[in-house]
């Protein structure tokens, strides 16, 4: 008997999902937010230039900006992501700073429930 096997969830697939669903939110909640592409593979060349520019290593998936001029950091992970060394640093600094820090992993409706309930709890409405 053969068995067919659901494609994996890939990371991309989260992030583009939730953007879409932020993009959504923030017509009824106060922020705004952004990715930081901080993923894949470069050449060597272009990681020493992103990094001269500011790069870092680690910096979370998304970011949430909100009144009274907050920030509030998302990491998003597929069900079998994990966190890098930077990324278990970031939210270790975060945590130091008083910066809200959420690791979000799951499918993609799970992962779209939790951030939109990260929302509802921290940013007011417009």
């Amino acid at each position: 008997m053969r068995y067919k096997l659901s494609p994996m969830t890939k990371e991309v697939d989260i992030q583009i999902a939730c953007n879409e669903y932020l993009n959504y939110l923030s017509q009824t909640y106060n922020f705004r937010h952004f990715h930081v592409p901080n993923e894949g593979k470069r050449s060597i060349h272009y990681h020493a230039k992103m990094k001269k520019m500011g790069l870092k290593s680690g910096c979370p998936d998304i970011i949430v900006e909100y009144f009274p001029g907050k920030l509030l950091y998302i990491e998003l992970k597929a069900p079998k992501g994990r966190l890098s060394d930077t990324q278990k640093l970031w939210a270790v600094q975060s945590e130091i700073l008083g910066t809200p820090h959420y690791v979000v992993k799951g499918e993609v409706s799970e992962c779209l429930e939790v951030v939109g309930g990260i929302i509802k709890q921290n940013i007011p409405i417009r």
